[in-house]
């Protein structure tokens, strides 16, 4: 058999493998609301239901009820990874939390939160098996941030600012749209060296729009997130192609262009105190928060005041109540040394997966945790969508990867050498065991 004869049965082949167990209906449908929800989490703030809130939580909500479908239709569930398994005791040990808390309405809230991000996770492990259906998540997340970017323009256009000479769209606040374009350069970078043609133009123009509403934000954090995920260009640029260099040249124009034209001056002084904030500044009263987390975490080490207490915890020291702005600090005080000992074991499985995976995808999640390390230092988003999102997507890609090697090397020996006995090919129990 020749070389392409060969390789395209290879390709068949292992494509019906991963491709059997989201070939049913309930499968596919659920997947399509999975997809919207992801594409909505960019901009989640923008629409408001009076009696459900967020428009994601009714997306979400379809999508969970469709999954629980299609895991009937399928009569089997894929087995847990590691990962998952440390989400599931860091959402227990949340809900547990709710005997000592110091304000039982915020952790059962908070809790109740983190269910639904679980079940978030569970379903891009359910639905997203191959690598094809994970990277139109990924093009879901992007396509989200158009619509978050280009309100943002709009609301500079039109001069409506959310502070002083900062504009953010969708109904975030300034900080979070700065973060929410930067945790997306990476992907959509890596989803342009993956393209061709029309849509890598489209990835480059998303590119030069998040650069953009960084800087009209004026974000510190969310510019020093941004260089963090501009590093993906130097260290994946011997694998572009003459086509996608213009691409990403395309885009560097348009975001210097708009840097020149559209940023008004006082993005730009606000951006340049950044040294000053931290090495003197109080990094916007950040210092006393923080100064806060970890005060109550001295009179609570070991069980925290309860998952989403800080709030209301933090007027012991503070005038008023406010919120972590630190996702680390603001875990070790809700939930103590246990809760933020299982957080900081997710984040080391995480990484270790993501050293596992071929160098484009090891060089894509390694920069794209960078980026949500700096984000998490200035936000509160261990109970974001953004991060469960990109925490399920990785556990799923890593299985694509490294777990199903056995599948493709056996569908390769299958194609050169022969159909071998049935108990050594065994696909089905190699597929339930993923």
């Amino acid at each position: 058999m020749s070389r392409y004869g060969n390789r395209y049965g290879e390709d068949k082949l292992t494509r019906t493998f991963l491709h059997a167990e989201t070939s049913a209906p309930f499968s596919k449908v659920a997947f399509a609301a999975l997809w919207l929800l992801v594409f909505a989490i960019p901009w989640e703030d923008a629409i408001w239901l009076p009696e459900y809130g967020t428009a994601t939580r009714l997306i979400g909500m379809l999508a969970a009820a469709l999954g629980v479908l299609a895991f009937i239709e399928k009569r089997r569930i894929r087995f847990p990874s590691a990962a998952h398994v440390v989400m599931i005791l860091f959402t227990m040990w949340a809900c547990i939390s709710y005997l000592w808390s110091a304000y039982p309405d915020a952790t059962t809230l908070q809790a109740s939160t983190y269910c639904q991000l679980l079940i978030m996770a569970w379903l891009i492990w359910e639905l997203c098996p191959d690598r094809r259906d994970q990277e139109r998540l990924m093009q879901a997340y992007i396509f989200g941030t158009f619509v978050s970017s280009v309100d943002t323009l709009y609301q500079f256009l039109t001069h409506h600012e959310v502070a002083y000479q900062r504009y953010t769209g969708a109904g975030l606040n300034a900080d979070q749209v700065g973060l929410i374009m930067a945790v997306s350069i990476p992907i959509s970078y890596y989803l342009l060296i993956q393209s061709r043609k029309l849509l890598a133009w489209v990835y480059g123009l998303q590119l030069a729009l998040a650069v953009t509403s960084i800087l009209l934000s004026a974000g510190r954090g969310g510019f020093l997130a941004g260089l963090v995920a501009l590093s993906i260009v130097p260290v994946t640029s011997k694998r572009l192609s003459p086509l996608q260099k213009l691409t990403i040249v395309g885009a560097i124009f348009l975001a210097v262009a708009s840097s020149l034209f559209l940023v008004p001056t006082t993005s730009w002084d606000r951006i340049s105190t950044i040294p000053e904030e931290v090495t003197h500044g109080s990094l916007g009263q950040r210092r006393a928060i923080w100064s806060a987390c970890w005060e109550l975490f001295r009179t609570h080490p070991f069980l925290g005041v309860g998952a989403g207490a800080f709030r209301e915890s933090s007027t012991r020291f503070l005038p008023v109540p406010v919120i972590p702005h630190n996702t680390f600090l603001g875990v070790l005080a809700e939930q103590g040394i246990i809760g933020f000992g299982l957080f900081c074991v997710l984040l080391v499985l995480l990484v270790l997966s993501a050293k596992e995976m071929p160098p484009l995808p090891r060089k894509l999640w390694m920069v794209l945790l960078a980026v949500w390390v700096v984000a998490a230092s200035d936000l509160t988003w261990d109970n974001g969508k953004s991060t469960w999102f990109f925490f399920g997507l990785l556990i799923a890609q890593w299985a694509a990867m490294v777990r199903m090697q056995p599948i493709r090397v056996k569908a390769k020996t299958f194609m050169n050498v022969g159909p071998p006995s049935p108990p050594n090919l065994d696909v089905s129990s190699a597929i339930a065991r993923r």
